[in-house]
């Protein structure tokens, strides 16, 4: 059987960008590996949040998330509309 507890990966997703009619998402990774079994904690704290535009690879989305001590941050760039 396959066993999660102790595995680990840099966790990626998407955030939602407000007030841009180009663009509605945006890709964001973890600044580290994070444990998998804290991935559907990580989503939810995610799918609150919400960036606004202009906005650079590597700006810090959500700081220590769930106090591990690992950012949110973004890996593309959208600087104007």
């Amino acid at each position: 059987m396959f066993n999660n507890s102790n595995k680990k990966d840099i966790f990626t997703s998407i955030v939602r960008v407000k007030g841009s009619q180009n663009h509605k998402v945006i890709p964001v990774k973890s600044t580290k590996e994070v444990d998998i079994s804290l991935w559907k904690e990580f989503s939810k704290v995610i799918s609150r949040i919400y960036v606004s535009i202009p906005i650079r690879v590597g700006d810090i989305i959500c700081k220590n998330v769930l106090n591990t001590g690992i950012d949110i941050i973004c890996t593309k760039d959208i600087l104007d509309e």
